[in-house]
């Protein structure tokens, strides 16, 4: 449901958002979730204005009763480092605003019980993002650091997996304490949403790929119309294309030499001949049938 925009921002509240709030208005903690969202809702702002302020483009903020997500686009020639900001401003911003309400906790004696839970809110929120999977944003400092060494793409599928995991030990953790009349079902919710998110994530491994070979090529500004490096493959014949752009460096022009397997040359094919026919829906193209065309 969308709610407003904000400059280019889009700000929605999720579908079941107000199933959720009278839910908690009939369980008697609306107050509880009014204040989480709160909390919710500040550690959002400050991804989407720490990206903002990096040039990024915030297309939508979207907003949970327990949580939220940021959808950004990433401007061309981006840094890993830009990523990785960006997601510690969430858990930076909440853990601000739990040792502001200290202060506050301090200097009013006896201290109201809301402002108690809302500090305890806000340091679950910075401590329980910074675990190291996706989407949580420890997930995505972690991406940005692995990614300089093993590639954008491999990172997202590990951090997938963090977030994977971390959802499973949630769910039976949740389960147990149902069991034992300690806590309620709402952690399983959590579980599942995180488990879900944490595979769409993953997915969008391959695209990642793509992200991080343009994001290098408008950082080293490749011009292959000039004087420059060229970097040689040596690939089978009958290798797939979506196998032989995973080997491309970025920061030079890219030549395939294909060959057979007698160790003889069939052909040699540019990157250009291949990104066209991969844009063209050919990832299962093999380098020889590419080289017939």
């Amino acid at each position: 449901m969308r709610v407003g925009r904000l400059g280019s921002t889009t700000l929605v509240l999720n579908d079941y958002f107000l199933l959720l709030m009278g839910l908690y208005f009939l369980l008697g903690v609306l107050p509880q979730a009014l204040l989480l969202f709160a909390a919710v809702a500040c550690h959002e702002g400050c991804h989407a204005l720490v990206a903002s302020r990096l040039g990024w483009q915030v297309k939508s903020v979207e907003l949970f009763p327990f949580g939220g997500v940021s959808r950004l686009y990433r401007p061309a020639g981006w840094r890993l480092r830009e990523e990785a900001i960006i997601a510690l401003s969430g858990p930076a911003a909440s853990s601000l605003l739990a040792a502001a309400v200290t202060l506050a906790v301090n200097y009013a004696r006896p201290a109201p019980v809301w402002l108690l839970f809302f500090r305890q809110v806000n340091l679950i929120l910075a401590l329980f993002n910074l675990w190291p999977g996706l989407p949580l944003d420890g997930g995505r400092i972690y991406r940005a650091l692995r990614a300089r060494s093993h590639g954008l793409a491999r990172a997202t599928l590990e951090g997938s997996y963090g977030g994977q995991l971390l959802a499973v030990f949630l769910g039976i953790g949740s389960i147990a304490g149902f069991y034992l009349h300690l806590v309620d079902l709402q952690g399983l919710v959590l579980a599942l949403f995180i488990f879900y998110t944490a595979r769409q994530e993953g997915e969008m491994a391959p695209y990642m790929f793509w992200q991080d070979f343009w994001r290098q090529r408008g950082i080293k500004k490749v011009n292959p119309s000039r004087a420059g490096r060229v970097f040689w493959l040596v690939a089978d014949p009958d290798l797939p294309l979506s196998r032989v752009i995973r080997s491309f460096a970025p920061d030079s022009f890219n030549l395939v030499a294909i060959v057979g397997r007698k160790g003889g040359l069939e052909g040699i094919v540019t990157e250009t001949e291949i990104l066209e026919e991969l844009l063209s829906g050919g990832s299962a193209t093999t380098l020889t049938s590419l080289l017939k065309k």
